[in-house]
């Protein structure tokens, strides 16, 4: 009897949090099933994928692809897609030293996908699955086509999916935090290629490849860096370690310390692994944050993920 192929996935547990009051007395499970209603064309948003687009400059496309729209919850699958794109491949051979490494168009009425976020919504109260696409981008899209893309909530409104939050240290846990250490992984040099005698590979597309998942490069361009110039590094065989330290001070320039609430609010869509907090205390209550999450089974259909399965396990 075949095995069903399973892949680990990591499930967040998210809240929204309206500070602002755009959601009214409905909740955004609420909010997000009158917006599909809203009519398109012949019919409605929800029927036409295409309307639902939101193009993220420099990101690619961003869709709310798969809907599954109940009473009891809101299931969506958020999918990322680069028109136009070139898909890598490896042509394989015999008799040659190293297979050679091209690139090819996506069939026709094809993109190349990038990532998938898998959301269920049950109230104000969402749990997610991140595939390659982050739940800061699932903010970003939610307030698009909530306050852009329809009037479902006022025009300009964000929305915020705040994680539960704690940050340990030893056995003890902080209450107040008084500074923030963020460390991305570092932009490495991609890893050497062996190539044909005729084959080139860019070496400023290949430099972009091996930096573009951390978050060390919208450290460094937030501090003004030049991207070619960090590229140009990358390429020369260098590793960027970037270590950003974050302190709160408040009147005559005072410490001040945040408390676990507003470092949430703060730091909810970066990495936990890339996370320090210090509190008061000194050195002994330092600990990493944890967002409340839970491990989860899901089926895959080759590389990806099944959606069906998907909605079961969050």
């Amino acid at each position: 009897m075949s095995t069903t192929a399973r892949k680990k996935v990591t499930v967040q547990y998210r809240k929204l949090d309206d500070m602002a009051k755009a959601f009214g007395a409905q909740t955004l499970q609420q909010a997000v099933s009158a917006c599909l209603k809203q009519p398109r064309g012949p019919g409605m948003l929800g029927d036409d994928p295409a309307q639902r687009q939101f193009g993220d400059d420099g990101y690619g496309t961003l869709v709310l692809n798969y809907i599954d729209d109940r009473a009891e919850y809101f299931f969506g699958e958020l999918v990322r897609f680069e028109p136009g794109a070139d898909l890598p491949l490896l042509k394989l051979g015999t008799g040659v030293k190293a297979y050679n490494l091209t690139q090819a168009k996506a069939p026709d009425g094809h993109e190349p996908l990038r990532g998938v976020l898998y959301f269920m919504a049950i109230g104000n109260h969402v749990v997610l699955a991140e595939v390659d696409v982050s739940s800061a981008r699932a903010e970003r899209y939610l307030s698009w086509i909530l306050s852009e893309a329809t009037t479902t909530i006022p025009k300009g409104s964000h929305v915020i999916l705040l994680a539960a939050l704690t940050a340990s240290g030893s056995s003890m846990q902080l209450s107040k935090v008084e500074e923030v250490v963020f460390k991305p992984k570092p932009l490495a040099p991609p890893k050497p290629e062996t190539l044909m005698p005729d084959q080139v590979v860019d070496a400023f597309e290949t430099a972009t490849r091996g930096v573009a998942e951390t978050n060390a490069l919208e450290v460094l361009k937030a501090a003004g860096m030049d991207e070619a110039d960090i590229q140009k590094f990358a390429a020369n065989d260098t590793q960027i370690e970037v270590t950003l330290q974050i302190r709160f001070k408040g009147q005559r320039r005072r410490r001040q310390s945040l408390s676990i609430e507003d470092t949430n609010r703060l730091l909810r869509n970066i990495p936990d692994d890339e996370l320090t907090l210090k509190g008061p205390g000194g050195r002994q209550k330092n600990g990493k944050i944890e967002k409340l999450s839970y491990p989860a089974n899901v089926e895959t259909v080759g590389t990806l993920l099944k959606t069906a399965d998907v909605a079961r396990a969050v």
